[in-house]
């Protein structure tokens, strides 16, 4: 029996805050450091350690269609230095030749980085014989996986199954060796090939297929709880599905279709999905997605082509490359096998900056509402400056697995962490830019139009947390939020304060070279609000910070989208930037056509990003008081979907809120 060496501890994205949920921390302790991975105290070396992963997890032979497991008791130690994950590994790279074709000939093994990389194909070797062993007694039953598995060794996938099943068993490792948030990729490309041979000759139908891809999700669903990062369903598993070509065409094939059907049908949490579209995408497909959204799925997330591709061509990507771009974990563009990016680094807290300003400033000297902007400013630079010199001390794991399914390791001879992947750049997302354009907006109303107030009384005010003060606390928060409104100032203000931190972060290099990025979005929204003060948009301290690009306050969903779609994210400013609706069911189902012009004109008028949740008020508050009535109720968090039952009860709360007031009544 095995006995656990050490508990995962980790740097979780929010180190600079000093912030570790508890849910994090709740799934991390799951994740167990075995005594063999030690030899009388020292370290094996990966090489050594990833030997014993292969040689000695549990292997477990599913009564379904494909092999597909992970041994939760025998993980990677993963706690030197910081370790690589919201990443999509290049799984593809399995299609076209087996393990052993992978492999540097004998006579290109240059340095220990080659032997590493070897190593690792022959270990992995070592997995699949053991495997083809386990499928051994199952005889028939499992003689179609037996053959995948023997010619996983060296020759390319011939059938669409056979694929899948090749890239589940490379999924299957990185989470075994524990890199979190392990994206899926484009998988509507990577097997379109299989899928059109099949088809052609007749030994697959569209019927089949999409039982295949059922299978493929129920799969992917199966460890969720062990693959949950911080709360159970936020797992990184995505499949980006369309995508536009160099050209400026619109790439979609029926797999396209057919992937979105699937998880419409299998009604699960996991996997995710995010559709990429543009203006040229075909409304039918359009329409497919918003069918799936509308089942409360919440997926596919939209990501705007038309917006996005340009942003990363002028940051420096490849136009090529920028074609082939997916997400980390949630929303911040990646380039699919190509990149180590790290998308997630910090979260910064817009209201930090103005906090810090009240506490610390001579506030009698600050006398109108621009000098006020201009301090606030400088106080914000600062706070970036610190975000920059802790991220600049950075280094990587050595990581040969990841190195092997990198583009440009190979060629360069060179791992992850030493610059092997093309792209290397970090970058970090943000919270509360809504609760700050709203409480500068209050501040100059209460201080320098109406003269209620002076600074001092706002920050006492806020020091006491609102004592004294409820019926200005309730003013305040019954306001209708200015984020979000197509109003000039609140753009212009938003942009400045943008542009202040796109400025800041231009000259920050990591080791490896790797620019900063930043969105305006983040997960933190109720993490960095726990410990954090009030606000004077009426927030008591530790209340939850705003969602994203959203505002429940207004009347309808254009204004939010045209405020979006004026928000500049230029230069580096487009780590993430998702607007984010509640929509009752009934109003979608009772405006249908409507509803599909409405997205249409929304991808033209140019939003960087889309969620829903499609939910309402009544179902949310039943299935909190009665959460045995829904135990498959799926809402949409951060950017990932979740079952109901498994949220926090503040998560609860926010989305009931949300909806709430989203319905007119509250």
């Amino acid at each position: 029996m095995r006995e656990p060496a050490a508990v995962q501890t980790g740097q979780p994205a929010g180190t600079i805050t000093g912030i570790i949920p508890e849910g994090r921390m709740k799934m991390i302790s799951k994740r167990i450091i075995p005594d063999d991975f030690k030899d009388n105290g020292i370290d094996k070396s990966y090489d050594e350690v990833f030997a014993l992963i292969c040689q000695n997890i549990r292997i477990q032979i599913p009564e379904g269609r494909f092999v597909y497991f992970v041994d939760a008791e025998y993980v990677m130690d993963t706690t030197k230095g910081y370790r690589y994950e919201n990443l999509t590994p290049a799984c593809d790279k399995i299609l076209h030749r087996g393990l052993k074709g992978l492999k540097y000939p004998e006579a290109e093994v240059a340095n220990d980085f080659c032997r590493s990389y070897n190593t690792v194909l022959d270990q992995l070797i070592v997995l699949a014989d053991r495997i083809i062993e386990a499928l051994e007694p199952c005889g028939s039953r499992m003689e179609q996986q037996k053959f995948w598995f023997e010619r996983l060794k060296d020759r390319p996938a011939e059938g669409f199954a056979e694929a899948v099943q090749r890239m589940l068993f490379i999924n299957q490792i990185f989470w075994q060796t524990d890199h979190r948030l392990t994206g899926l990729g484009a998988w509507d490309s990577y097997l379109l090939e299989y899928y059109q041979k099949e088809i052609e000759r007749g030994s697959l139908d569209r019927k089949e297929a999409l039982e295949i891809l059922k299978d493929l999700y129920r799969t992917l669903h199966e460890n969720y709880t062990y693959k949950s990062n911080v709360m159970l369903g936020d797992t990184g598993q995505i499949f980006v599905l369309g995508r536009s070509n160099e050209q400026g065409n619109y790439i979609c094939s029926d797999l396209t279709y057919l992937f979105i059907e699937a998880m419409k049908e299998v009604q699960q949490s996991e996997p995710k999905c995010l559709l990429r579209v543009s203006r040229n995408t075909p409304g039918d497909l359009i329409e497919t997605a918003l069918e799936s959204i509308a089942t409360g799925l919440g997926a596919p997330l939209l990501a705007n082509d038309d917006v996005i591709l340009p942003e990363l061509i002028r940051f420096g990507v490849d136009k090529r490359d920028a074609c082939g771009y997916g997400t980390s974990a949630c929303w911040e563009p990646l380039i699919i096998g190509k990149s180590t990016s790290l998308n997630n680094m910090t979260v910064l807290n817009y209201l930090k900056a103005l906090d810090n300003l009240l506490k610390r400033e001579r506030l009698e000297e600050i006398r109108t509402f621009e000098e006020l902007v201009e301090r606030y400013l400088v106080y914000l630079r600062r706070n970036l400056r610190a975000v920059k010199r802790v991220l600049s001390g950075y280094r990587f794991q050595y990581n040969p697995l990841l190195s092997v399914f990198t583009e440009d390791c190979y060629e360069k001879k060179m791992d992850v962490s030493q610059g092997g992947a093309r792209y290397h750049h970090v970058g970090i997302t943000s919270v509360a830019m809504g609760n700050l354009i709203d409480a500068l907006w209050n501040i100059r109303e209460f201080v320098f139009e109406s003269h209620r107030g002076t600074l001092y009384d706002v920050k006492k005010i806020l020091i006491e947390n609102f004592a004294g003060r409820e019926e200005l606390r309730e003013e305040l928060k019954g306001r209708a939020s200015r984020f979000g409104t197509d109003e000039e100032e609140v753009l212009n203000l938003v942009n400045r304060i943008t542009a202040c931190v796109s400025e800041e972060i231009e000259d920050f290099r990591s080791y490896l070279g790797g620019r900063m990025k930043i969105g305006l979005s983040g997960s933190a929204y109720m993490d960095a609000a726990r410990n954090f003060g009030a606000s004077f948009d009426g927030r008591r301290a530790g209340e939850p910070f705003t969602v994203h690009i959203s505002n429940e306050d207004n009347d309808g969903f254009t204004e939010i989208v045209s405020f979006a779609s004026q928000l500049e994210y230029g230069s580096n400013r487009f780590n993430g930037n998702v607007v984010d609706f509640m929509v009752s069911p009934d109003f979608i189902h009772h405006n249908w056509e409507k509803y599909v012009e409405f997205l249409k004109g929304c991808i033209r008028k140019g939003f960087f990003e889309m969620q829903m949740n499609v939910v309402g008020s009544r179902t949310l508050l039943e299935a909190r008081e009665n959460p045995d009535k829904f135990p498959n109720l799926i809402v949409r968090v951060w950017g990932f979907s979740a079952y109901f039952r498994d949220l926090p009860e503040e998560y609860k709360d926010v989305l009931i809120e949300r909806a709430l007031k989203n319905e007119g009544l509250a």
